[in-house]
């Protein structure tokens, strides 16, 4: 193709004759040299400004979504034994991704601050500056090698790549993946991957082999980073489309092993998201809705990057129309996809060859760093995610910034204009980005913010004769509603059970089949003693789950509570039989026994199998005392009794229970010590007890 219009492609004037040898002198266009201490000071006040943006980030807590399964509940990281190391390197610890650097790093945070969230978000920061310093320099780079590859001037090219940093670090849709602490895999990937492209772009530069040797490493590091990074080599070849290099099989033959490398780990990245569930358990849809889905998502992404308004950590599926209908959008939108895509490329195509490298590049690289995300195979329960454009933004944002650029060369009337709408657009994305951060502060403002933007709908509908009339709930986001629940039940310090109960009463609104949320339903209802309400929500959720262990517990509790100890004890042996290594089934059942249903053997022998499990617990000790003394088992009783006392000499009732046993064995004087002493320590003895026992002790000295 020929650049025919374009002032960097000027006819080459006809070398001059020296005898009978020509001899060429073909000028190569330079840009101007600009002093290094620019660059960094560019830079310097970028990453000011993008840490500006984040810094209400080092104040975040852990969130309900995704941060126990990565930090707080994951074993794995909280010790750096030889065993988790090596089931780090190599197990998918998550059950989510094969990622063993992410979880090192995650582990060597855990080393130094424990449960403390700065640090993790600290770390998350620091790796997203410099995420945004590779950025600025793989610009740099990319527009230094357009220069000698034939693109002609390009005036400026330290604030043109500055531009590209700047809109990478503060772009809001970028905050999911810096403000969540289980996306650190996110930002680890891109720092390797924006390593590799670097490492690659000097390869074409300088054709050391080498150098691809470079490109492996980081690919390699990227990918145990984040499985996502498989596309890497796709990526590749946009920079080769970018820099004119000639179309020949060098070009596949030098990315074969980085192609095998993808396929091997895409497979495990697949297989393991379908054992998982995150494959077409949450949608199943016909081939057509999903390249609707596909089509929508490849245009919401490219919208939000110019106007980032609306944005959410959740966007559901959209709920189908009449029998399977989607809104009138999702139709229209793959073809607009394809129209504003190859219309771009067309106009570019006509423009010049350079103008439509540039664009081709652009597109591909965004293109190829969505592909896998836009769901043509249904993976997890939202439609699109903001930081799946953590990546992918990168080659859009390089394009728009260089046609800027030359909008701003070729008409230069434009320059203020243009600049002026660059510093507003900039100074948005920096202020709605440090609003987003706030967002993902904790669980409540994370899951109220979703619900903000779905909300539930309530509508009253009516019988023929209006005679009676049902409320039907559509909730926007079951998710939201189920984990804001949790949050106010379980992470609220104390428990906001009137929050909690609103937020799950919705979704039982709505026919919710999540079984926890009526499990969490009857607690509640149990917490207020309405305890014929408590066994009708752990009946619900067990019809939906027969084979939840806690169910039946929690059940079996509020049966004993009611003095139904019949029923209790079923429910009890039921969640045995499915988890016998269930402490609290053990010792709940144990207690039961103990102090309802009287059958003290069985109680010694709930507390035997809790002994055997966890001997350095003094309640069991205490309680199977308890039962060995009510047993006639007197000596057993106070050894048991002994061990508490040793342990803790301020244990009250277990100093009661010494007495009474020293009271069975008509030992007085030791009994009236230890009634004594259990009151001195706060323990308040039955009516008439010490009474008794002084006046058994005066009638036996008698």
């Amino acid at each position: 193709m020929n650049d025919k219009n374009s002032k960097y492609n000027k006819p080459v004037k006809k070398p001059e004759q020296s005898g009978t040898q020509a001899t060429h002198k073909v000028q190569v266009a330079h840009s101007p040299a600009y002093p290094s201490w620019l660059n960094y000071a560019l830079l310097g006040g970028i990453l000011i400004l993008t840490f500006w943006c984040y810094h209400y980030s080092l104040d975040n807590q852990f969130t309900n979504w995704d941060d126990g399964v990565y930090i707080t509940q994951n074993p794995f990281i909280k010790s750096l034994s030889s065993g988790n190391v090596k089931s780090l390197l190599f197990k998918d610890v998550t059950q989510n991704y094969y990622h063993p650097i992410t979880m090192l790093s995650l582990a060597l945070n855990w080393h130094f601050s424990g449960m403390n969230p700065r640090p993790y978000y600290a770390t998350e920061i620091i790796i997203h500056l410099l995420n945004t310093v590779l950025v600025f320099f793989l610009s740099l780079a990319l527009f230094n090698a357009m220069v000698k590859k034939g693109y002609g001037k390009i005036k400026g090219i330290p604030y043109v790549a500055g531009l590209c940093a700047l809109w990478f670090g503060v772009h809001p849709m970028h905050v999911e993946s810096v403000s969540w602490a289980a996306e650190r895999k996110d930002v680890l990937y891109l720092f390797f991957y924006l390593w590799g492209l670097l490492a690659y772009v000097k390869y074409i530069m300088e054709n050391k082999k080498m150098l691809m040797v470079l490109v492996a490493l980081f690919y390699f590091l990227s990918l145990f980073s984040k499985p996502l990074a498989v596309v890497f080599p796709l990526t590749l070849f946009t920079l080769d489309v970018l820099l004119k290099r000639k179309i020949e099989w060098k070009l596949l033959l030098e990315k074969i092993p980085l192609f095998v490398i993808s396929v091997i780990f895409g497979y495990l990245a697949f297989k393991m998201q379908d054992e998982h569930g995150a494959i077409t358990a949450f949608h199943v849809n016909t081939y057509t809705q999903k390249l609707m889905f596909a089509g929508y998502g490849y245009s919401m992404y490219l919208i939000k990057l110019f106007v980032p308004f609306s944005l959410c950590s959740f966007y559901p599926f959209p709920a189908l129309m009449g029998s399977s209908y989607l809104p009138l959008y999702f139709y229209f939108a793959p073809f607009l996809d394809i129209i504003l895509t190859l219309g771009i490329l067309f106009l570019a195509y006509k423009k010049g060859e350079n103008y439509f490298r540039v664009a081709l590049f652009g597109f591909g690289f965004y293109f190829f760093n969505v592909m896998f995300i836009l769901q043509f195979v249904s993976a997890g329960p939202s439609i699109m995610a903001e930081r799946y454009t953590y990546v992918s933004y990168f080659g859009v944002v390089f394009m728009l910034v260089y046609f800027i650029h030359i909008l701003i060369d070729k008409i230069p009337s434009l320059k203020t204009p243009v600049i002026i709408m660059v510093a507003a657009f900039s100074c948005m994305l920096a202020y709605l980005c440090q609003a987003r951060t706030e967002v993902w502060h904790d669980t409540r403002t994370l899951w109220e913010d979703v619900v903000a933007k779905y909300p539930a709908k309530v509508d009253t509908v009516y019988s023929e004769d209006h005679s009676h009339s049902v409320i039907r709930v559509q909730t926007g986001v079951e998710t939201a509603y189920k984990d804001l629940g949790d949050y106010y039940l379980l992470e609220k310090k104390p428990p906001d059970y009137d929050s909690a109960y609103m937020e799950y009463a919705i979704l039982e609104l709505t026919n919710c089949t999540d079984p926890a949320v009526y499990s969490n339903l009857g607690n509640i209802w149990a917490i207020r003693n309405n305890f014929p309400k408590s066994l009708e929500e752990y009946t619900k959720s067990l019809k939906l789950d027969s084979n939840n262990a806690g169910t039946y517990l929690d059940r079996a509790i509020t049966y004993s509570r009611m003095g139904q100890f019949d029923l209790a004890m079923k429910d009890y042996n039921r969640g045995y039989k499915l988890d016998s290594t269930n402490k609290q089934i053990l010792e709940y059942r144990g207690y039961t026994l103990l102090n309802g249903v009287k059958d003290y053997g069985a109680a010694i022998g709930d507390f035997n199998r809790l002994i055997a499990i966890d001997p350095t617990n003094m309640g069991y000790y205490k309680n199977r005392g308890a039962a060995e003394l009510n047993s006639g088992k007197i000596n057993e009783a106070m050894d048991d009794f002994n061990k508490v006392i040793n342990a803790n000499p301020q244990d009250g009732q277990c100093l009661y229970y010494l007495s009474f046993a020293f009271n069975e064995l008509k030992s007085y004087a030791k009994a009236i010590e230890y009634a004594q002493k259990a009151q001195q320590n706060g323990f308040q003895l039955p009516d008439g007890y010490l009474a008794e026992l002084q006046e058994s002790a005066g009638t036996n000295s008698k």
